[in-house]
């Protein structure tokens, strides 16, 4: 289904572009551990989110994930909103 304003999107607001991935480990969706790889805006890189750790990763390790990480939930942004921050927003 598509909106009858479809037709009036301009090219960028048809494009997205990966910011974050989770991907499970484990034989079971109820068994086996997540974690999740997001593209923070403002340090401009990669950071993996796993349990109590959070590093910095590059971009490489998100597109090419090893066995047998497996991606899971993969989240896009439409490319207009991107660097469309709140105003309160505040990178340390």
């Amino acid at each position: 289904f598509l909106s009858p304003n479809a037709k009036q999107l301009t090219a960028k607001q048809k494009q997205y572009k990966l910011f974050a991935v989770t991907y499970h480990d484990g034989k079971e969706a109820t068994k086996g551990h997540y974690v999740t790889d997001a593209f923070h805006v403002g340090f401009g890189t990669w950071v993996r989110y796993d349990d109590s750790s959070v590093r910095g990763i590059p971009e490489s390790e998100v597109l090419n994930p090893s066995p047998p990480r497996v991606p899971y939930l993969l989240y896009y942004r439409r490319c207009d909103t991107i660097g469309n921050q709140p105003n309160n927003v505040r990178v340390r």
